[in-house]
């Protein structure tokens, strides 16, 4: 044994603690979003060039769309969401629908092409998508309640049912932000 022995034990076993540390604060920082967090910090750039905030949503009932122009059940969902929108006309609901296309002329193109009034926007490098809201198919949803939480998490789609899933998931958000001073 060398006279450095001792030395490379220790810094041996104060790296493996780093490294157990780092993996341990890696893998908190990757846990599934649940219903009832809080919201995780995000920004979006729309499609009409503004920045979008987590911030900037507080206080309205926000319904996160996540799909792309290439996604078969994302372009069929997207009549119900015209629907549930106008259902819901004149209450604190915000609709945006977040594409993962890779550039966004594909999106804008096809929005307006289709009709979607709502708020667009993009993240083609998958930063919130996949990164913040841990997004894996498309089209995904995120209910998020006027106190900033998670209230609904829907993956896939399939016709009819998860509009009224939807549906029912927006309207009891609704509920607790519709108080009695203010009416909806």
């Amino acid at each position: 044994m060398t006279r450095n022995a001792p030395l490379h034990i220790c810094l041996g076993i104060v790296l493996l603690g780093l490294l157990a540390f780092a993996t341990a604060a890696g893998a908190a920082a990757q846990q599934p979003l649940k219903v009832g967090d809080p919201v995780p910090p995000f920004s979006l750039q729309t499609l009409d060039g503004k920045t979008l905030t987590s911030t900037s949503l507080k206080g309205k009932v926000v319904l996160l769309d996540f799909w792309a122009t290439w996604c078969g059940p994302c372009r069929q969902a997207m009549p119900e969401l015209k629907t549930l929108l106008q259902k819901n006309t004149g209450k604190p609901l915000v609709v945006v629908s977040v594409s993962a296309d890779q550039d966004m002329k594909a999106p804008a193109e096809f929005a307006r092409a289709n009709g979607m009034t709502w708020m667009q926007a993009w993240d083609g490098t998958g930063k919130v998508i996949g990164g913040v809201f841990g997004v894996s198919s498309l089209p995904s949803y995120v209910v998020i309640d006027a106190d900033g939480r998670i209230a609904y998490l829907m993956r896939g789609w399939a016709p009819l049912s998860s509009s009224a899933l939807l549906s029912q998931a927006v309207s009891r958000a609704l509920q607790t932000a519709c108080t009695a001073e203010k009416v909806c």
